[in-house]
């Protein structure tokens, strides 16, 4: 892949759009006060941290100020608390206009008819030609159209430098096979028993699926699991003998952070050196809460004859309510966030690389760029051309991380075997495909 080349009730500000960042649904409101018709509002449904729903709803304000005839509500969520949130709103009816997609949500959604297919409003609303036709297959499923990707992420090793410095720990290689990997990871928790390796990646069904894809493999075929007990195995076994050796944090550590609150995060809490992160997670969440530096480098790979499996992802797609009333309005404002110039200023790489053409070419003349956004963009450069094809995904994937994240779980908590863990994810796994 080739990353080259309204009126409302108050004003919006940073500061208000900082608390809602930080709180519960923020209904942000932008413009001077006029009168617009029922069918005139455009309601802007995303999730984030604090300062990503600030600098995202500032692009959002932006483009209410240039479309003064439309009314624009910029609603902002944690993204920890999105997914149950957005489900719930759905499912009540009172969704927003255009609502922002995960990664692990998006076949879901496309599945139960939520999200409008959206050929239709292509090329002459949504410009769907200026994505490269690689990127723009990321936000389909099923072979429609339903999400323009904001963005496109990579999976990357993010380490932190100066704790690897100051344990005087040597260079770091290129890229690690699993048995370097482990050796070094323990070699830390040796230099300092209150610092261990790396992140316990078993519990992430992501990481499993870099795993098999470094292999040539996947997990799913079609509606069913292309995996056995004994590869499940396998891959818990790396990470239980991990813990063993103090090469990953411990269980109880790993179970506080489930993803999404990075505050939480071992490698935030200086308890871990390594951990697995999309690339555009660094200058948009681990790097701005710790004072040391943080790198970013290939990730762990199965062998030396293997790649590490790493394949791009949108960092989140843009879809449009399938009940909407102003599907029109909120293909222009996607159109607009996703492509425009003026908006690719203010967004930046809060995301990741843009994933429409335009907004790449803007980024990348960019001057005020962040040292954390410049290790990005250059990691980003270098990782999208050799990686692999998406793997096969599942509209059950939300399910399939909570499972494995619960096997793993069980395995580091002592409750059950490697073995035995195994064979109930099978188990368990093919129950969820087949209610899907």
């Amino acid at each position: 892949m080739n990353i080259k080349s309204a009126s409302l009730a108050m004003p919006i500000n940073r500061r208000r759009l900082l608390a809602a960042g930080a709180g519960g649904i923020a209904l942000a409101t932008m413009g001077p006060i006029r009168s617009f018709g029922a069918g005139e509002t455009v309601r802007f449904g995303i999730f984030g941290n604090a300062e990503k729903l600030a600098i995202r709803g500032r692009a959002v304000a932006r483009y209410a100020e240039l479309n003064p005839q439309v009314k624009v509500v910029y609603e902002g969520v944690p993204s920890d608390s999105w997914p149950d949130k957005i489900a719930a709103m759905v499912a009540g009816g009172n969704a927003p206009d255009v609502i922002t997609m995960g990664y692990d949500d998006f076949g879901q959604y496309a599945k139960r008819g939520a999200i409008e297919p959206l050929q239709g409003y292509a090329p002459h609303l949504l410009r769907t030609n200026l994505f490269d036709e690689p990127v723009l297959q990321l936000g389909h499923r099923d072979g429609k159209l339903f999400g323009i990707p904001i963005a496109v992420s990579i999976q990357a090793l993010c380490y932190n430098k100066t704790a690897l410095e100051r344990l005087k720990m040597g260079s770091l290689p290129e890229k690690f096979t699993f048995a370097e990997y482990a050796k070094f990871c323990a070699e830390i928790n040796k230099a300092d028993k209150k610092i261990y390796g790396s992140h316990d990646m078993a519990s992430r069904i992501e990481d499993f699926q870099m795993y098999l894809v470094a292999q040539g493999r996947q997990i799913y075929n079609g509606e069913q699991l292309a995996v056995k007990a004994d590869d499940v195995a396998a891959w818990l076994e790396i990470w239980d003998q991990m813990r063993k050796t103090g090469a990953a944090v411990p269980a109880d550590l790993q179970a506080q952070f489930s993803g999404t609150e990075w505050p939480n995060a071992p490698l935030v809490r200086g308890t871990a050196v390594f951990a697995r992160i999309t690339s555009q997670d660094l200058a948009g969440g681990f790097q701005a809460l710790t004072k040391d530096e943080l790198n970013l480098m290939t990730p762990v790979c199965p062998s030396k004859d293997t790649g590490p499996g790493y394949y791009p992802r949108p960092s989140s797609s843009l879809t449009i309510n399938a009940r909407s009333q102003n599907k029109e309005a909120a293909a222009k404002l996607i159109d607009w966030f996703v492509t425009d110039p003026e908006s690719a200023k203010i967004l930046g790489l809060v995301s990741g690389p843009p994933a429409s053409r335009p907004a790449l070419e803007t980024v990348l003349k960019l001057q005020n760029l962040s040292s954390a956004d410049q290790k990005v963009l250059q990691y980003s450069q270098e990782a999208l051309p050799k990686a692999n094809k998406e793997p096969q995904t599942h509209r059950a994937q939300r399910a399939m991380t909570d499972l494995m994240r619960r096997i793993n779980e069980s395995v580091g908590f002592g409750s059950s075997s490697v073995k035995d863990a195994a064979q109930e994810f099978i188990t368990q796994a093919n129950s969820i495909l087949k209610r899907a």
